[in-house]
């Protein structure tokens, strides 16, 4: 990489907020980063032991992991991305997923694609001219105007940084040109660009038969809406969503980590009336919407953290979530006659108004 190149794999490794699955696919290329990827509190324990297996050099550190959420009486966060409710009439709203494991395609400690030794200083280098390295460049040349065209498709769309991470796609580009690239960088760009280029079509077809709303529920509908038909929805809570850390309630809703372009929910007929299923899904799509501005910053620390850092919403991605529906629904109660959800902290309008602004800057709609 020439010096016009900030080095996005040494930010990204030392980012907060980056996904546990970038972290592996950075020490799967950078041995040099390993020591800050330790450090990095969202590296989960298989990586880092991955790492000190493969690359026992001194320096591999952990941070120590943040203090315990708190809990008990009055405090339904547990935690684990999952809303519950008690078996008593009270509907409590949770926390966003917390576990670190990377999503499946991401791969594990035991699949990563990780040299065994990284290329020598005169294995790389080969000309341009070289017939192995043009047949790579020119299979990356191939798909890349079917990425910039599957890419385009995203513009505007509030979830467009979970939908594909662009940002190791355009450096590629700027190395296709690179004269001195060798085979050990351009045997890897072509393989990134094919996944890529498949994993777009993929989720395209797949977004474009979600808009339609098959189910015709409430649910569905505000989903569709929400992300053009990039974001899932799935009625399987009782199944998806987990209550380990707060047995004795139900959830009725959660956005995994592993999967954040999914909401999962209880069927519609089990959360109740029209009031709760809306306030519901709107709740859990501030979720998404909170880990999609994470996943488009460039240090994969959202605007929203800014928010809460602020004091807003009482420092609660949960509360924030609560106001969030409340905005959108123009409601200022988490109560309807029987029915109850959220914190119980009802935002203020200068709250609300903070909500308006940061769906703006996301192109995240309100109505």
């Amino acid at each position: 990489m020439t010096d016009e190149f900030r080095d996005e794999d040494r930010v990204a490794a030392n980012a907060p907020g980056v996904p546990p699955g970038v972290l592996a696919d950075i020490a799967a290329r950078r041995w040099d980063l390993h020591a800050d990827i330790a450090a990095n509190p969202r590296a989960y324990p298989e990586l880092v032991q991955w790492m000190r297996t493969v690359n026992p050099a001194d320096g591999l550190r952990r941070r120590p992991p943040a203090p315990a959420r708190r809990s008990g009486a009055g405090w339904w966060l547990v935690g684990c991305g999952c809303l519950v409710f008690a078996i008593v009439v009270v509907v409590g709203i949770v926390g966003i997923a917390a576990a670190l494991l990377p999503p499946a395609s991401q791969g594990n400690s035991e699949t990563a694609p990780l040299q065994t030794v990284p290329p020598s200083d005169t294995e790389r280098g080969e000309a341009p001219t070289d017939p192995v390295v043009a047949e790579q460049i020119a299979l990356f040349r191939a798909d890349q105007p079917i990425i910039n065209e599957l890419a385009a498709q995203l513009e505007g769309n509030p979830v467009a940084p979970l939908v594909a991470d662009l940002r190791t796609f355009r450096l590629d580009e700027k190395r296709a040109d690179d004269p001195t690239v060798g085979i050990y960088e351009a045997k890897p760009m072509a393989e990134r660009a094919a996944a890529l280029r498949a994993d777009l079509e993929q989720k395209v077809a797949s977004a474009r038969e979600r808009s339609a709303n098959a189910s015709g529920s409430i649910t569905e509908a505000i989903v569709d809406a929400a992300g053009s038909g990039f974001i899932d929805i799935r009625w399987d809570a009782a199944s998806a969503c987990s209550t380990a850390a707060d047995p004795g309630r139900e959830t009725i809703g959660c956005v995994l980590t592993a999967d954040p372009l999914t909401v999962h929910l209880l069927p519609e007929t089990e959360v109740g009336s029209v009031w709760m299923n809306q306030m519901l899904v709107t709740h859990e799509l501030a979720h998404v919407y909170q880990r999609a501005d994470d996943q488009g910053a460039a240090d994969y620390s959202g605007a929203y953290r800014d928010l809460l850092a602020q004091g807003l919403f009482q420092s609660s991605d949960e509360a924030m979530a609560d106001c969030f529906a409340l905005t959108y629904f123009d409601q200022w109660s988490l109560t309807n006659g029987s029915e109850s959800q959220g914190t119980g902290y009802v935002c203020n309008e200068p709250e609300r108004q903070a909500i308006r602004d940061w769906a703006a800057g996301l192109n995240v709609p309100m109505d």
